[in-house]
């Protein structure tokens, strides 16, 4: 018999069972992923610029954070964490420097693209102090409003880079004057552990 007559019959016999058998596994459908509590442990840096044109007040930041899930989700969805953020920051006003210090509390809306790429938007407030006498606001017991939009995205482990884009509003509710509140813009970059 000829050989190429020899490899068609070997494979017509052949190519029938692995169809089969390539079918039956793809019928075979694949357990879900474990459910999950996210959660994230990092640091943050980034630099602000007060938006009210009669007040000089410029942060600079040193954050903790530390996000987690509510409950247990299928790790494929989108989910809402809270997170904790503890604040040191050094701010650049008329004087030459003044500090700030406190912690803000909130939540977090995350979108996951894929496994290596999340956004999320976030919304906290929190008890501070500042040094800073400023025009517009007085020093002392104040509030921190944020409202940001960010990212994580995988740089290789469990390590992801935090990317994120911050509204900030203090004020101190009336408990002192002047209260005119100070209002800025943030860019914060950060490492976080997803384990």
């Amino acid at each position: 018999m000829n050989l190429h007559l020899r490899r068609l019959l070997l494979l017509c016999l052949l190519l029938p069972p692995m169809y089969l058998q390539a079918q039956q596994a793809s019928d075979v459908k694949p357990s879900p992923p474990p459910d999950f509590h996210f959660r994230s442990t990092g640091g943050i840096v980034g630099f602000g610029k007060s938006v009210n044109t009669d007040t000089r007040y410029q942060p600079i930041y040193l954050l903790g954070d530390y996000s987690r899930s509510f409950k247990k989700q299928p790790r494929n969805r989108d989910f809402v964490a809270w997170y904790f953020e503890p604040q040191l920051v050094f701010v650049r006003t008329p004087k030459p420097l003044d500090i700030e210090f406190g912690a803000n509390l909130g939540i977090r809306n995350y979108i996951r693209v894929n496994n290596g790429f999340f956004l999320y938007q976030m919304l906290g407030s929190g008890p501070h102090y500042i040094s800073a006498d400023v025009k517009r606001q007085a020093n002392g017991f104040i509030f921190s409003d944020n409202l940001a939009a960010g990212s994580f995205v995988h740089v290789g482990g469990a390590m992801f880079l935090n990317l994120q884009f911050r509204i900030r509003h203090l004020s101190n509710a009336e408990l002192k004057q002047p209260n005119g509140g100070i209002n800025m813009w943030n860019v914060l970059v950060g490492l976080s552990a997803l384990p």
